[in-house]
């Protein structure tokens, strides 16, 4: 298949760099509104009485319908194009956001915070397709540099704005501020998307009988079935829905084998796969995610259940994190190429000396935070490099035709484990910190133990994604030879501009990057 992008002859192909920040400015939008929304759980409780399980599913509505729904929503961007989806899933969280600030009732909170689950899908998704199709080489670095930033911003400027932005009490809004304020800012996104994105075509031909109704639907029952038993927990029956997760899950690769067998598009492409680089990378991205998120939530239990420190004091020990992490973007695409090859293990060693050294700064009441902070800003440097540089393995080593393959592979990686390590941390940190033998500081030594345990082990993964790569400098990135001939494709005619222009820079103009994919 060809992902390309339509312009007129004699004008660059590729989209320029505000066209990338009006992609990722929608991402962090929807990152912004995960990390504030958690901390205005209090106000909402308070006005709109709710609590127990209520309060829980209208926190977790948003990651479960996001999670569910982040394959599909990538394989709707391969159908109807970046462009199209991008834009129709920011119009749906404004929407969406709308909705929850007039909500008056818990039901209505939490069915708005499913449509703006629904609507992140549709933008996240697609993120990653339009760097990995519209970037190469230098640009695409760059562009996944920038992402990082964003990714890193977004979860600052939440923990930062949340509580400020609940005690301001705007208007008299209160909490509902938290979501009218996306609507002006949604607006204005939008208006800018529909001038500055590119219209890309659909990297495929819709076919008759060629959507995969079934595996689309055993793919979301197989996500639900691990993700509502770890993000809710109760009741207690919950749990036997996590046993189902095995057999859904060895029923929708027989499924996808199927429809692939047949020449129809799969719901979930497992081709990509199978190869030991995309394997290896897959398990470093989300060994690393596991611990960050898991790390944050052992702070917040430790910093202020354990060492009794104010809220705001704790909520400012993991920002130099998310701050150190979008510093590692813009490195990566500057990186010269002997370097950038190690980075993912680089990134790996760093993070995994900041878990080993957690324990042993000194911290609490009395005590100056900055030590704590210090280590943690070398961890989020080290995650930083390893997701970066990982995510630009990933897209070098897969072709652009399984753009969506890719993006809703990490995406729903990246939440599953997410979920699964607050889960196991989040369990394993209050049993041990209430047992005779351990206590809480015990409990925090032995949890950080275990993140560096695991992320030595990506270490490991790093390595031998690298050494089972390509190495790109001889092997330039070049479309695809399979987009010819794959069955499940039908290929369109290249554009001919593409052979001759350059692509556009992505936020700098001293390099000049090679000619677009369009594979």
């Amino acid at each position: 298949m060809q992902a390309t992008t339509r312009q007129p002859a004699g004008r660059r192909t590729g989209p320029s760099g505000t066209a990338l920040l009006v992609l990722l400015i929608g991402q962090s939008m929807a990152n912004i509104d995960l990390a504030i929304v958690n901390l205005a759980v209090p106000a909402v409780s308070a006005d709109l009485h709710v609590s127990g399980s209520a309060l829980t599913l209208m926190v977790t509505a948003y990651a479960l319908c996001s999670a569910v729904l982040l394959a599909p929503a990538a394989r709707l961007g391969e159908r109807l194009g970046v462009r199209r989806v991008y834009l129709s899933g920011l119009a749906l969280f404004t929407l969406a956001s709308l909705a929850c600030g007039l909500a008056t009732s818990a039901p209505v909170l939490i069915a708005g915070r499913c449509l703006q689950g629904a609507a992140c899908s549709l933008m996240i998704s697609q993120v990653l397709m339009g760097i990995h199709r519209w970037y190469t080489g230098p640009a695409r670095a760059r562009a996944l540099g920038w992402n990082a930033v964003t990714l890193s911003g977004g979860a600052a400027l939440g923990q930062i704005l949340g509580g400020t932005i609940v005690s301001a009490d705007i208007l008299g809004t209160g909490w509902r501020a938290v979501f009218l304020l996306n609507v002006p800012v949604g607006a204005l996104i939008l208006l800018l998307g529909v001038v500055l994105l590119p219209h890309d075509r659909p990297a495929t031909t819709a076919r008759r009988g060629d959507n995969d109704i079934p595996g689309t639907l055993l793919l979301a029952a197989a996500s639900l079935t691990v993700l509502i038993p770890l993000s809710l927990t109760r009741p207690a029956w919950i749990w036997l829905l996590l046993p189902a997760a095995l057999p859904l899950a060895v029923r929708l690769v027989r499924t996808e084998q199927r429809v692939i067998a047949r020449g129809a598009t799969p719901a979930l492409d497992l081709r990509p796969l199978s190869t030991p680089t995309v394997r290896w990378a897959l398990t470093t991205s989300s060994g690393c995610t596991l611990t960050y998120i898991s790390m944050l939530y052992l702070l917040s239990l430790h910093l202020q259940d354990h060492l009794h420190l104010p809220a705001w004091q704790a909520g400012l020990v993991p920002l130099g994190w998310v701050l150190a992490f979008g510093l590692a973007g813009p490195v990566i695409g500057r990186a010269p190429h002997r370097l950038a090859r190690r980075l993912p293990f680089i990134g790996c060693t760093l993070l995994t000396t900041a878990y080993a050294l957690a324990p042993v700064v000194p911290v609490g009441e009395g005590t100056a935070i900055w030590p704590l902070t210090a280590v943690l800003c070398i961890g989020g440097f080290g995650l930083g490099l390893t997701n970066t540089s990982v995510l630009n393995l990933l897209t070098t080593a897969v072709p652009p035709r399984h753009a969506a393959t890719l993006s809703g592979t990490v995406n729903t990686l990246s939440t599953v484990v997410g979920v699964t390590g607050v889960a196991l941390f989040g369990a394993l940190y209050p049993w041990l910190s209430r047992s005779t033998w351990a206590g809480p500081t015990t409990a925090y030594t032995l949890a950080s133990a275990g993140l560096a345990l695991i992320t030595a082990f990506c270490g490991y993964a790093a390595l031998r994604a690298v050494a089972t790569a390509p190495d790109p400098a001889d092997t330039p990135d070049t479309p695809d030879p399979a987009d010819a001939t794959d069955p499940a494709d039908t290929p369109d005619t290249p554009d001919p501009a593409d052979a001759t222009d350059p692509a556009a820079p992505v936020f700098t103009t001293g390099e000049r990057p090679g000619a677009p994919t369009t594979g």
